[in-house]
């Protein structure tokens, strides 16, 4: 091993910013773990497809920390001094890419399908049609990065034009979809205030506010990735953002279905109805009734998101109403 002194070695603008990234992600990973013991208890009776969903994230969420913390160790304990190892791109770390793409992948994919359920029938493919494409190139566009990044092994080449250009599509993509994601969830769920129902109305607003949180958390650490790839291209510094990405993903996933109970009020079992377009209204508002108001009666349980699809009794009491688990 071909060694220098300690103090001949200026890891800051580097590994440091690396090592800061994973004991962030490490603090996030522990609030993963807690809000996953805290799902399996508080929704025992969620589908089990949703079950399977949340136990996918967190075991990649656990292989991402893994990687991360076994690359860092690496770097910075097995080969401490070790100028030529520091200057060299290795798997760990590169393969923790993949990983944080696919976790992104499995959870923007779940607030696609959100969108496809609360959305009515005539918009009801717009939005999959137009943001699965991009979902779908994040896993691409991270193995490209990966398996060029593995191939080029100096961590000068892979702050080159081309894998710069990757890193860039990649994390401005994630931001794109991101934003895309809590603009059409907030629309959606405004749409079905009706200002009558102060209850079903103080419930909206609550889910409005949930989805901005969680989407601009995930699309704001993607966009500052690009920013600050951008501004230091020959330093690490954008991994101090990008590495915390991958569980941040995954507690934004279990913070939307752990705070269902929070957002009805605490209330497991409460069915708030969204009535318009009818002229049976309950209200008797000329307002729902309007041929110009075209929302139709909604179910709002938030019991679980059906992932399967599966319609239950209530729909059958009520075959007039569609059911949105949200």
């Amino acid at each position: 091993m071909t060694a220098i002194g300690a103090e001949d070695i200026n890891l800051g603008r580097s590994w440091g910013s690396t090592l800061a990234a994973v004991y962030i992600s490490l603090v996030f990973y522990g609030i993963s773990i807690l809000q996953t013991f805290i799902y399996y208890v508080k929704y025992p009776n969620d589908n089990i497809y949703l079950k399977l969903l949340v136990l996918l994230v967190f075991l990649l969420d656990t292989v991402h920390a893994f990687l991360t913390c076994i690359g860092v160790w690496d770097y910075l304990v097995l080969h401490f001094g070790d100028l030529a190892y520091v200057e060299l791109t290795h798997p760990p770390l590169l393969l923790s890419i993949i990983v944080t793409s696919l976790v992104s992948f499995t959870v923007q994919s779940f607030f696609v399908y959100r969108i496809w359920f609360l959305s009515k029938d005539r918009f009801k493919w717009t939005f999959p049609i137009l943001l699965m494409p991009f979902v779908t190139a994040q896993p691409v566009i991270a193995c490209c990065y990966t398996a060029n990044a593995m191939v080029n092994t100096s961590v000068q080449a892979v702050s080159g034009p081309y894998l710069t250009k990757l890193a860039n599509a990649l994390n401005g993509t994630a931001t794109a979809v991101d934003i895309s994601i809590t603009i059409a969830l907030c629309t959606l769920l405004g749409m079905g205030r009706t200002g009558f129902n102060e209850n079903t109305d103080r419930m909206l607003l609550r889910l409005i506010v949930i989805s901005v949180n969680t989407g601009l958390c995930t699309a704001i650490l993607a966009f500052l990735s690009v920013i600050l790839l951008v501004i230091s291209p020959n330093d690490l510094i954008f991994t101090g953002v990008y590495y915390p990405l991958c569980t941040v993903y995954c507690n934004t996933l279990l913070a939307s279905l752990n705070v269902r109970s929070y957002a009805r009020g605490g209330d497991s079992h409460e069915v708030y109805h969204l009535e318009s377009v009818s002229s049976h209204s309950r209200y008797g508002s000329n307002r729902l009734s309007a041929p110009g108001n075209r929302f139709k009666s909604v179910d709002l349980r938030f019991q679980t998101l059906n992932i399967a699809g599966m319609q239950n009794s209530e729909e059958n009491k009520n075959p007039g109403h569609s059911s949105v688990d949200v």
